[in-house]
């Protein structure tokens, strides 16, 4: 049952009714009654406030783009607690839910099943969780909330449509390299040097890195060596990632490679890392910010790629 002020007043003018006009005892019984029941109920749902806690569970694993996704709340008692009237108003995967239920006993739970709309990682955000008590007389808010549930949801494999980017060029890694020998024929071979973050990875000399027990990288200016680098801007809708999944791929099937930045932090992705580049733009909060720190290699040339919604720059 629920009441509103207006039915509160109701219900006592008609016991202050039949206690002045039909039978004083038994107005004063209804009165009595609806002023215990009254206080019992507000009392419970003040005592009830922060007597309980909330999990959230069920949205593990990778997701597409138009899977239905669902989370379950999960109230749990903590010693007395009656709270047969709760509201849970937030927003998840870029909508707003309301869902209800109540906490009769030790535990229970409500579903929020929604459809994901776009890729990357999505946070539940609770804005409110009211209680109200049994006869409908006070709405308390309640400071518990439960650990951010987060959804990961891959990008879609969609065609790129910014304007052309040349492929990286780099050196192959086909070519017969020593450190500071002499090639056949008396062509001096290619000179090395420790690896720097943000040199290619094409650049690597694996075998010799493997025998000196160290990374060490190609140091050949007479080879042009380019790379691209791809930035989401902060704030950017889950469509911003399909275009740079999808420009990443373009670049690493004509044998380039690409450097795609995100939130503070990137990936450089070959041909064959794709798979990986994909399940790591899911895991991209879009929202969050951040700068790429470090140093870079000074014998790559970059071109960058700014990815923002409605807008793809290159320069």
């Amino acid at each position: 049952m629920r009441l509103t002020i207006a039915g509160w007043i109701e219900a006592l003018l008609f016991a202050g009714t039949v206690l002045m006009f039909i039978s004083g005892d038994c107005g004063w019984v209804m009165v009595y009654a609806v002023a215990m029941a009254l206080a019992a109920s507000i009392v419970t749902c003040c005592v009830s406030r922060k007597h309980f806690t909330v999990a959230c569970s069920g949205c593990e694993g990778l997701h597409q783009v138009g899977d239905r996704v669902t989370v379950r709340l999960t109230f749990t008692a903590e010693g007395f607690c009656v709270l047969p009237f709760i509201t849970v108003n937030g927003r998840f995967l870029g909508q707003e839910f309301t869902a209800r239920t109540s906490l009769i006993g030790r535990s229970g739970s409500v579903e929020i099943a929604l459809r994901a709309r776009e890729c990357c990682l999505s946070r539940m955000d609770i804005d409110e969780i009211v209680l109200r008590d049994a006869l409908g007389a006070v709405y308390l808010q309640s400071p518990v909330r439960p650990e951010a549930a987060e959804v990961a949801v891959l990008p879609r494999v969609v065609e790129y449509t910014g304007p052309e980017v040349p492929p990286s060029l780099l050196p192959s890694d086909d070519d017969e390299e020593t450190a500071g020998s002499v090639l056949t024929g008396g062509m001096p071979g290619y000179e090395h040097r420790g690896y720097v973050p943000g040199d290619p990875l094409r650049r690597i000399n694996y075998k010799l890195s493997a025998k000196k027990g160290t990374l060490l990288v190609r140091k050949d200016d007479n080879v042009p060596a380019e790379s691209t680098d791809i930035v989401i801007s902060p704030g950017s809708d889950g469509s911003c990632a399909e275009q740079a999944f999808a420009l990443a791929g373009r670049l690493t099937s004509a044998g380039g490679t690409a450097r795609v930045i995100c939130c503070g932090s990137s990936f450089t992705a070959g041909f064959s890392s794709l798979p990986q580049l994909r399940e790591w733009l899911a895991f991209r909060d879009l929202s969050a910010s951040g700068e790429i720190s470090g140093s870079r290699s000074a014998a790559v040339a970059r071109t960058v790629v700014t990815i923002a919604s409605g807008t793809v720059t290159v320069s």
